[in-house]
């Protein structure tokens, strides 16, 4: 999506920067590893759909995409465009980062450090049920009443994680990765809902969401061996707060979530 294309997202362990089309050769190998085709329930694709496909997702905005880059593979001596000098946001337990900071040449730079990506599929809040539950929430309790109200366009989410580089899986990333995502969902993208899909097979997916970040069981797909596992709350405030407490709660790092950054088109 446009609304995420020229940020990005300064976490303790990983920054998030914006899918751009420099990052394609790296995201081709990576899908076409077996391992990850299964993981992410995906089809191998050739560079041109792959092309094809980058550029689709930053003109959807129901889709919002950011490659990750691992912290310690950043090295202010070691670049990929050449140049001898690499400006890497600070930690958000370092410093608070001035969103007015510029950081242009990050993409280009940081191609070594890609270890990932995660994304958000963006859907509507329509059913009877959904909306239901919103207002039974907001007590008003009688149903007989929808008709007559127009409910506030709500969004939902499917969260997606894919750390390619086996090399940082089973690191403790995870739960940082997601909840910055989350976050930057229901704060910027006033997301309350968040849902993933999760083979059953996944037993390190699993223990991440269902165990340490709390998500409950929707569903289970016996056709695909799937698990649907959900967080929501009222609001995106409330969503936002509750992100917060479960960073504390974590205990990775005594600092903030995450700093925005701009990383603007050059």
């Amino acid at each position: 999506m446009r609304t995420n294309y020229e940020i990005g997202l300064s976490g303790c362990k990983c920054i998030l920067v914006p899918y751009r089309p420099e990052h394609l050769p790296n995201y081709h190998e990576w899908m076409k590893d077996p391992f990850l085709l299964d993981a992410t329930a995906s089809e191998p694709l050739t560079m041109e759909q792959e092309v094809e496909m980058q550029q689709s997702w930053r003109e959807d905005e129901r889709k919002c995409t950011f490659i990750i880059l691992a912290r310690d593979l950043l090295n202010s001596n070691n670049t990929c465009d050449g140049s001898t000098q690499l400006e890497i946001p600070p930690s958000p337990s370092d410093e608070h980062v001035d969103e007015t900071c510029f950081y242009p040449k990050l993409v280009k730079q940081t191609l070594h450090a890609m270890i990932g990506d995660i994304n958000l599929f963006l859907s509507e809040e329509e059913s009877f049920e959904e909306v239901a539950e919103y207002f039974q929430e907001s007590n008003i309790m009688s149903l007989d009443r929808l008709e007559s109200k127009k409910p506030p366009t709500f969004h939902k989410a499917e969260l997606d994680l894919m750390i390619a580089k086996p090399s940082h899986r089973h690191k403790g990333i995870g739960a940082e990765l997601a909840l910055m995502m989350m976050h930057f969902g229901a704060s910027v993208l006033k997301i309350r809902h968040f849902f993933v899909k999760i083979k059953d097979t996944n037993t390190s997916s699993l223990r991440l969401f269902r165990d340490k970040l709390g998500f409950s069981q929707c569903a289970y797909a016996e056709c695909f061996r799937e698990y649907e596992l959900e967080c929501k709350c009222k609001t995106p405030l409330e969503m936002v707060k509750w992100i917060e407490n479960k960073w504390a709660s974590c205990g990775v790092e005594k600092s903030r979530l995450y700093d925005l950054f701009k990383c603007p088109l050059i």
